[in-house]
């Protein structure tokens, strides 16, 4: 297996600008998915236990991480105790990839063209890709071409409401905890999604402020190619900021979260009173989303064999 290999300055052009190697804020978010990922594993144990138990069998080859610029969807699984392996986009190519297994391109997704047709192949033969912001140009538009595109209106930093189309996916409940708005956040110059092939790209989530502010409503979208599947979503995994919308974002997570944190350690608790609602709902929304969808495609492989 490919072992960790440092995150790529690749010279390729962008499209629209963005700051280059950016640092996440990493003290408010690294307590945000500490404390999130004790209350996401907790919802899993109550709520969907077969999921809980497949996410305790995912091994560290189960899961492929291809580095990008921008998003660091490794941080979010490190915080969240699953095991993964971080590539450069260039050493794609060469993976020995699995039809089980779950592979995550961070944005940009600056992937070279043989490790897109290694992509296309492993999707086709049952694996799950998931795929965020500027990967919709440089990966979904090139291996996948016809499914989806970017609109060319990049938009700001910003936050907007969703609205959860499939009510009864599983993987989506984490968007609709209770007394909650659901809230997306944007980064500076994310990629509003164009969906092409409307009869087989089902949009999971969307934004009509999305779409009245930077043309285009999808915020997830799913589309399945042979025995797999693609996921992609505009913006982040991993926030660099969290822009808060009214008074009660600002409130310590602690203090909004206090049913829900009321059974954790006190070092999450302590965590939580750190961070404010709104980083704990960004970390919490993208943490459970990540760890159904590896769970369900490790669920998959389980009943297979």
């Amino acid at each position: 297996m490919v072992k960790h290999l440092n995150n790529e300055n690749n010279p390729q052009q962008q499209i629209s600008p963005r700051i280059e190697n950016q640092e996440p804020n990493q003290e408010e978010m690294t307590a945000a998915y500490k404390a999130s990922s004790w209350y996401v594993k907790k919802k899993l144990k109550e709520r969907a236990p077969e999921l809980s138990k497949a996410l305790e069998e995912v091994r560290e080859a189960d899961v492929i991480v291809v580095d990008g610029t921008y998003d660091h969807a490794h941080l979010v699984l490190e915080l969240g105790g699953i095991p993964f392996v971080r590539v450069n986009p260039e050493d794609v190519e060469n993976l020995e990839l699995r039809s089980d297994q779950t592979v995550f391109v961070n944005c940009p997704g600056h992937v070279p063209d043989r490790g897109l047709r290694k992509l296309r192949v492993f999707v086709e033969e049952g694996g799950l890709l998931i795929t965020t912001d500027w990967a919709l140009v440089h990966v979904l538009e090139k291996a996948f071409p016809g499914k989806v595109r970017y609109n060319g209106k990049a938009t700001q930093d910003d936050v907007v409401r969703i609205t959860v189309l499939d009510k009864e996916n599983p993987l989506l409940d984490g968007f609709l905890e209770k007394g909650v708005d659901p809230l997306w956040w944007l980064e500076g110059s994310s990629y509003p999604i164009i969906v092409e092939d409307r009869e087989n790209v089902k949009v999971l989530i969307e934004s009509k402020e999305l779409e009245e502010k930077y043309g285009e409503s999808p915020v997830i979208v799913e589309f399945t190619v042979g025995g797999g599947r693609v996921v992609h979503m505009i913006s982040h995994f991993y926030l660099q900021r969290t822009e808060t919308r009214d008074k009660k974002d600002k409130v310590s997570a602690a203090e909004s979260f206090m049913e829900e944190l009321a059974a954790a350690p006190e070092e999450i608790q302590k965590e939580a009173e750190k961070i404010s609602t709104a980083s704990f709902k960004s970390a919490q929304t993208s943490l459970e989303f990540i760890s159904k969808n590896i769970a369900a495609q490790k669920r998959k492989s389980m009943e297979e064999k």
